[in-house]
């Protein structure tokens, strides 16, 4: 577990519990630190040098955020995501999503429908290039896929719905990298967020609250697949 916290130190003007909230967070997502895996309050203090009650205030947070648990034997253990907790997400979230571009196809501004395209255009180039049989940056795509969802909800004009979906996305961010993988499923991706942006400057609501559904729907198949992959106890990924 250390070993994916090599080399990082905390800083300010962050408390040094939401610093050590944040590095950890980032690296559960980035699954540096895997589901299953244990984190030790010992071997975070030593690695980020910092005292337990920081440390002790970062697992509470995660845990709110569902990213980690308490065990029974004592400690904490990165969460897995059963198939069946998957629908659940699945449902909330394109519920939030399809509220979510509503409110923005009636609120958002000039300024946004270029920042999305320009993010569109981004996520393009990565996946143009792939095709050429160059490298993809999977990160980097699953951060412009990021961008573009959270631009949609800034652009609905409402701080709760963007903290909720937060919390619902949170524990499929882990496996969105590695739906990438799969070539069709980018093309799609892109070419979906393509439509969507057109939807949202033609202002066609109801067209593209029917594919926003659709598009978090195959997201969702995406992870299905992988989790499905790699299933093991009582069908969570460990």
């Amino acid at each position: 577990m250390t070993a994916g916290l090599s080399g990082d130190r905390v800083k300010t003007p962050q408390t040094i519990a939401e610093q050590v909230y944040d590095l950890l967070r980032k690296r559960i997502i980035e699954q540096q630190i895997k589901p299953g895996e244990r984190l030790l309050e010992v071997a975070v203090c030593e690695s980020l040098n910092v005292s337990r009650t920081p440390v002790r205030e970062a697992f509470r947070l995660l845990q709110q955020d569902g990213l980690v648990e308490r065990i029974p034997q004592g400690g904490i253990r990165v969460t897995g995501l059963s198939l069946e907790e998957l629908k659940e997400i699945t449902t909330l979230r394109t519920v939030l999503e399809v509220h979510a571009v509503e409110m923005a196809c009636d609120l958002i501004e000039e300024h946004e429908i270029e920042t999305l395209e320009l993010i569109v255009e981004q996520a393009a180039a990565l996946v143009a290039a792939a095709n050429e049989g160059k490298d993809i940056d999977l990160d980097e795509l699953s951060r412009l896929n990021t961008l573009f969802h959270d631009t949609i909800c800034a652009a609905a004009r409402s701080s709760y719905l963007g903290k909720i979906l937060d919390i619902v996305r949170m524990p499929i961010l882990r496996f969105r990298p590695f739906s990438l993988v799969d070539r069709e499923h980018r093309l799609r991706g892109v070419e979906e967020h393509r439509r969507m942006v057109d939807m949202l400057r033609r202002q066609d609501k109801e067209g593209l609250k029917q594919l926003t559904a659709k598009h978090v729907g195959d997201v969702s198949k995406a992870v299905a697949r992988i989790l499905s992959s790699t299933q093991a106890n009582r069908g969570a990924v460990a």
